[in-house]
């Protein structure tokens, strides 16, 4: 379970809303500014790191299936996945919507970490407008998988999940949930104009592109968060990372692998 551990604190922080932690919630799944400023904030994340670890470490096995501990656990796990797979710093820039059937597979590094795979899948839009989505995060131990149903506008409807070993299960989900799952903001397309700083060929595992390199410098932190934007991947970026100025890159994610063939694999339809 030691991959868990290190992955939950490099997320964690979102476990701890509503424990009065109210910068951390900012720095995780607040807008575009807050997001960046305190995305790459050195002192920031190394207190969210440690107070994650510290609230998580004694939960070194998993609740069993079934049980209210067990979706709990899960549902606090899937803050963190969803996160990362929908958003960059709490924002996304990326203009190219996926197509049903679409995937893509990030590989997500963070500073002195082994990397984690990140999926992100369009499953199926139904007659009446709603979507069945899968985000997946995997390393070469363990694989957690959810498949959600939202809205057009990103809201929550149903969520299933299959944890490490295998257990799945229904994830209580309320109305008008947002806490789960929180969409990106989205910037205007002059704002990502304006910080184009020039087109980049870019080499990823995934294929080569030609991108729009964009950076925004971050506001309240010495820093930056960059992205490779382009038409060819579905979600519109095949690049973006959170720089340091005295740290380097903090984190980053490289596509992988992408596709159109993606169906579900917890029989949510």
């Amino acid at each position: 379970m030691k991959r868990f551990e290190q992955f939950m604190a490099i997320g964690g922080a979102v476990l701890i809303i509503g424990s009065g932690c109210a910068q951390v919630q900012d720095s995780l799944i607040g807008g575009a500014t807050s997001g960046i400023s305190r995305g790459v904030g050195r002192a920031a994340g190394e207190r969210a790191e440690q107070g994650a670890y510290n609230r998580l470490a004694p939960k070194t096995k998993l609740p069993q299936p079934k049980t209210p501990g067990w979706t709990q656990f899960m549902t606090m796990h899937a803050q963190i996945v969803f996160m990362y797979s929908f958003s960059a710093g709490g924002f996304w820039l990326g203009s190219t919507e996926y197509q049903p059937g679409e995937w893509t597979k990030f590989e997500f590094k963070s500073k002195d970490e082994s990397s984690i795979v990140i999926e992100r899948a369009f499953l199926k839009r139904l007659d009446d407008g709603n979507e069945w989505w899968r985000v997946s995060w995997s390393d070469a131990e363990e694989s957690w998988v959810y498949e959600a149903l939202m809205t057009k506008e990103g809201e929550l409807l149903r969520l299933r999940a299959r944890d490490s070993q295998g257990n799945e299960g229904e994830i209580p989900v309320t109305k008008g949930e947002t806490v789960i799952y929180v969409p990106p903001t989205e910037l205007t397309k002059e704002s990502i104009q304006g910080a184009t700083v020039g087109k980049e060929n870019l080499t990823t595992p995934g294929g080569t592109f030609t991108t729009d390199h964009v950076k925004y410098m971050a506001m309240g932190a010495e820093g930056e968060v960059e992205f490779w934007l382009t038409d060819q991947v579905p979600g519109g970026a095949a690049k973006y990372q959170i720089n340091d100025k005295e740290e380097g890159t903090v984190w980053t994610c490289t596509l992988k692998e992408k596709g159109s063939n993606a169906n579900t694999v917890l029989k949510s339809f």
